[in-house]
C-alpha cells in the first residue's frame, strides 16, 4: 500500500504515526536567525514546523497558550462553584454544571495536545467523548426549563402538532401521530448520539492503537473515514432534534433567553469538530506536509491545540452570561448556602441519562406491540412521585 501524503508510516498494512525523522534545529545559529527549509525554497510547512519547534524551547507561545487555558479553566470552575453553593433547583442545576464542565475538559486537553504534539491523538478522541453528555444534558435542560415535572412536560407536548419538519428534511411527509411520540423521538435523536460517541471514541482508541485507523488519511483502506462519517451523522441528526425541539417549544422557553444559551453551547461542539475535521482535510490533501522536523499529524495537532485554548476562553466568558447563577442564589431560603460536595455528587451521577435510555426503548418496544406506552410512562412518574425519587 502506498503511502499518502500526510497519512503517518505505514508499514506491513499498518498506519502508525510517526515521530520527524530529524530533531528541530536551533534557530539561533553563529548569531543569526536561521530557518531551515526556507533557505532554498519557501516552503509553508517547513516554515511553521521551525517556528512551532521554536515555540515549545523558548518562545512565549506555550505561556500564552497556557494563559489562555487557565483562564478558561478558572473561570469555569468559579461559575461551577457558584451553582454548587447555590444548588437550590436540583434538576436543572445538575445539567447546567455537567454542561460547563465541558470548557475546562476542552481547555485542558487542547492545552496537554499542544504541550505534548506527538502524543496527542488518543487524548483528544477521549476529550470528544464527553461532547456526548453536552448535548444530552443540554437538551433536559430545555425540557426542564418547560417544567421540572415530567408529567407537566408530556402535558406541554400532549397536543402538539407537528406542521412541518426543519430544513432541509421539509419535504419529509411522515408526522409523529402525536406529541408524545414526537418528544421520544427527539430524545432518542439526541440519545443515539451519547450511546454512539463512546462507542465510535473506543474504536477509534483500539484501531489507533492496533496501526488501523491512519487520523489524517480519508482512505476508505483506513477506519478513520467510517467512524468521522459515523460521528458525523450522529452529531448531526442530535442538533436536528436539539433545534427541532427548541422551535416546538421556544414559546414555553421565551422567558428563559435560550438562543444565548443554545449558541453557547452549539458553537463549541461545531468549532471543535469541524475545526479538526477541516484541519485534517488540509493535511490529507497534502496542504499541510511532513517535515524533516515535524509530521503533518504533529503540526495539525498543534495549530487546533492553539485556536482552541483561545476559544475557550472566549467560551468561558459567555457561559458566565449564559448560565448565571444569580436566579437559583435568589431562590436560597434565608440566603442559605448549600454543601457544595453534595451538589457534585449529585450533578455527576449519570443515573438520569441510563434511566431515560431504559424507559426509551420500553416506550418503543410497547408502541411497537401495539401497547399503550404512555400509560405505562405515567404509572412510572406516578409511582417515582410517591416513593420520593425522581431525576
Amino acid at each position: 500500500m502506498a503511502e499518502e501524503p500526510g497519512a503517518g508510516g505505514i508499514k506491513n498494512g499498518r498506519c502508525f504515526a510517526e515521530a520527524a525523522n530529524h530533531t528541530s534545529p536551533p534557530l539561533f545559529q553563529n548569531g543569526e536567525l536561521v530557518f531551515q527549509g526556507a533557505q532554498k525554497y519557501l516552503d509553508v510547512s517547513e516554515l511553521y514546523a521551525n517556528l512551532f519547534a521554536f515555540a515549545h524551547r523558548c518562545s512565549p507561545l506555550p505561556a500564552v497558550s497556557g494563559f489562555f487555558a487557565s483562564v478558561a479553566v478558572v473561570t469555569s470552575f468559579w461559575l461551577i462553584d457558584q451553582h454548587l453553593q447555590w444548588y437550590t433547583n436540583k434538576a436543572q442545576q445538575r445539567q447546567i454544571v455537567r454542561l460547563l464542565l465541558m470548557v475546562p475538559i476542552y481547555a485542558f486537553v487542547s492545552l496537554l495536545s499542544y504541550i505534548y504534539w506527538n502524543h496527542a491523538t488518543a487524548i483528544v478522541l477521549m476529550r470528544d467523548c464527553y461532547e456526548s453528555f453536552v448535548l444530552y444534558s443540554f437538551f433536559y435542560l430545555l425540557l426542564l426549563y418547560v417544567s421540572d415535572d415530567p408529567m407537566e412536560q408530556r402535558e406541554v407536548f400532549k397536543n402538539y402538532k407537528l406542521d412541518k419538519w426543519m430544513f432541509p428534511l421539509g419535504f419529509v411527509k411522515y408526522r409523529p401521530e402525536d406529541g408524545l411520540y414526537f418528544l421520544q423521538l427527539m430524545k432518542w435523536g439526541v440519545l443515539q448520539y451519547s450511546v454512539l460517541r463512546p462507542l465510535c471514541t473506543l474504536a477509534s482508541v483500539g484501531l489507533n492503537y492496533v496501526g488501523l485507523y491512519c487520523e489524517l488519511s480519508y482512505s476508505p483502506a483506513w477506519g478513520h473515514i467510517y467512524l468521522v462519517s459515523i460521528i458525523s451523522i450522529s452529531v448531526s441528526i442530535a442538533m436536528y432534534c436539539l433545534f427541532q425541539l427548541y422551535f416546538a417549544i421556544k414559546t414555553e422557553l421565551a422567558p428563559q433567553k435560550p438562543l444565548l444559551k443554545l449558541f453557547s453551547i452549539k458553537a463549541v461542539v461545531f468549532l471543535t469538530f469541524w475545526q479538526a475535521t477541516f484541519l485534517g482535510v488540509l493535511a490529507s490533501f497534502g496542504f499541510i506536509k511532513d517535515t524533516k522536523y515535524m509530521t503533518a499529524e504533529d503540526i495539525n495537532i498543534g495549530i487546533g491545540a492553539i485556536l482552541e485554548t483561545f476559544e475557550m476562553m472566549l467560551f468561558a466568558f459567555l457561559h458566565v452570561k449564559a448560565f448565571t447563577y444569580k436566579p437559583y442564589k435568589d431562590l436560597a431560603p434565608d440566603g442559605k448556602r448549600t454543601p457544595r460536595l453534595r451538589g457534585l455528587r449529585h450533578a455527576f451521577w449519570y443515573r438520569d441519562m441510563w434511566k431515560e435510555f431504559k424507559d426509551g426503548c420500553i416506550y418503543l418496544w410497547r408502541r411497537m406491540r401495539g401497547k399503550e406506552a404512555e400509560k405505562l410512562m405515567r404509572k412510572q412518574i406516578h409511582l417515582e412521585n410517591a416513593m420520593g425519587r425522581s431525576r
